[in-house]
C-alpha cells in the first residue's frame, strides 16, 4: 500500500511540474538577454495582473514590484554584490506598473 502511495505522489509531482513549466517556457518567447527577458516578463506580468514571479528566475537573483503610479517601483534587490542586467516596466491597463528586474 505504501509503495502505490509513493507512486502516485511521484506521479503527481511529475504532472505538476509537467503542467507548470509549460506557460513558463512561454513567457519570455525568443527572448535571449536578461533584459529581453525582463522586458516580456513585465509585459506579461501587466497584460494578466501577475503580480508575483511568472518565470524561472533570470540571472542569478531577479526583483519584481507593482503598484504605483510611475515605472520606478522598487524591487527587491541582491544582498551581496551582483551586477544589473535587466531592468524593465510595464504599465497595466488600470494605470498601475509593474517592473522587472535581474543581476548576474
Amino acid at each position: 500500500m505504501k509503495k502505490v502511495s509513493f507512486l502516485a505522489a511521484v506521479f503527481a509531482c511529475i504532472a505538476m511540474t509537467a503542467v507548470a513549466a509549460k506557460p513558463k517556457s512561454t513567457i519570455w518567447g525568443d527572448a535571449k538577454t536578461d533584459q529581453e527577458k525582463c522586458e516580456k516578463e513585465a509585459e506579461y506580468m501587466a497584460k494578466n495582473r501577475a503580480f508575483y514571479h511568472v518565470g524561472p528566475c533570470i540571472g542569478r537573483f531577479e526583483g519584481i514590484g507593482y503598484g504605483g503610479s510611475h515605472p520606478n517601483i522598487g524591487t527587491c534587490t541582491p544582498r551581496y554584490k551582483m551586477r544589473l542586467t535587466g531592468d524593465a516596466s510595464a504599465q497595466c491597463a488600470n494605470g498601475q506598473w509593474v517592473r522587472v528586474r535581474s543581476w548576474r
